[in-house]
């Protein structure tokens, strides 16, 4: 299935801590003034550092949380990672002397399956067990409505990414598109990438075709942006802002290659390696 780069969800869920605590404990929705992301390092005695994805408080003051979520993205199955959770969710419990728990965000079936394996650390009856919560692809509704893509932009985008392989994500995909419209630049910039980069060439046509189909009040604007006349001027500019925000400094030559570019597969395929390049080189390497 299509994926979201690791960093791109860890993203979502320090923009949108709520996101995670909604979809653990849907019957509760907690308010946004108690959830607060905070930082997710644990040091040992040898003064190794061990770093979450994110650590959430619960509670309205963040020094004195009533629980905490340790918070994890999962692309693979990785079997060292199951001994540094038990280390993430010790760390935090010695900090804040409340309840910790562990979320792991997977996408992937398998990889979701996986992770949610009880981690014991002996063998006798009744000892240690960590069993991780797990957001799988089955956990995220498919968000549709735009009303509540755009109450929430970032389970919108992750319902994308969760559903992007099945039919009907066209919508899924307008719906989180929507959602970003008025959304600060950052966020308003990356998001849409992010949407555009998980869909196939089939749901692609299919959201082309909504788009210019009238149907919704702002196809017109971002219609404009991505599929109309002038499309691949636009996909030069968003991807210079791309680099611009990943901290790239770009040089004279850097923005006439890209501006120079006629062909909207080039700039998207150079686009796709902005979220996980390191280097220019990466992102315009062969």
């Amino acid at each position: 299935m299509p994926r979201l780069p690791h960093e791109a969800l860890v993203q979502l869920v320090r923009n949108a801590p709520t996101l995670v605590t909604n979809l653990i404990w849907p019957e509760r929705q907690i308010e946004a003034s108690a959830v607060h992301i905070s930082q997710a390092e644990v040091v040992d005695l040898h003064l190794a550092e061990y770093r979450a994805d994110g650590l959430i408080l619960i509670g309205e003051d963040p020094r004195r949380p009533s629980a905490a979520l340790v918070t994890e993205v999962q692309t693979t199955i990785d079997a060292k990672k199951r001994v540094s959770w038990l280390i993430y969710v010790v760390g935090p419990h010695l900090r804040y002397g409340c309840p910790v728990d562990l979320v792991v965000i997977a996408l992937d079936p398998e990889v979701a399956t996986w992770a949610g394996r009880p981690i014991r650390l002996g063998t006798l009856a009744g000892g240690l067990t960590l069993t991780p919560q797990v957001i799988g692809p089955e956990r995220i509704p498919a968000v549709t409505d735009i009303e509540v893509a755009r109450r929430s932009p970032e389970l919108a985008v992750l319902s994308v990414a969760a559903h992007a392989d099945e039919p009907g994500a066209e919508h899924v995909a307008l719906a989180a598109l929507a959602a970003t419209h008025d959304l600060d630049n950052d966020r308003g910039t990356l998001y849409p990438d992010f949407v555009l980069a998980l869909l196939g060439e089939v749901a692609r046509k299919a959201l082309e075709k909504l788009m210019q189909s009238g149907r919704y009040e702002y196809q017109s604007d971002f219609a404009r942006k991505y599929f109309a006349a002038g499309k691949v001027e636009g996909e030069a500019k968003l991807l210079i802002r791309l680099l611009e925000l990943k901290g790239f400094e770009l040089s004279d030559a850097d923005r006439e290659r890209i501006l120079g570019t006629r062909e909207c597969a080039q700039l998207e395929a150079w686009a796709e390696r902005v979220l996980v390049a390191k280097t220019l080189d990466e992102v315009f390497g062969e």
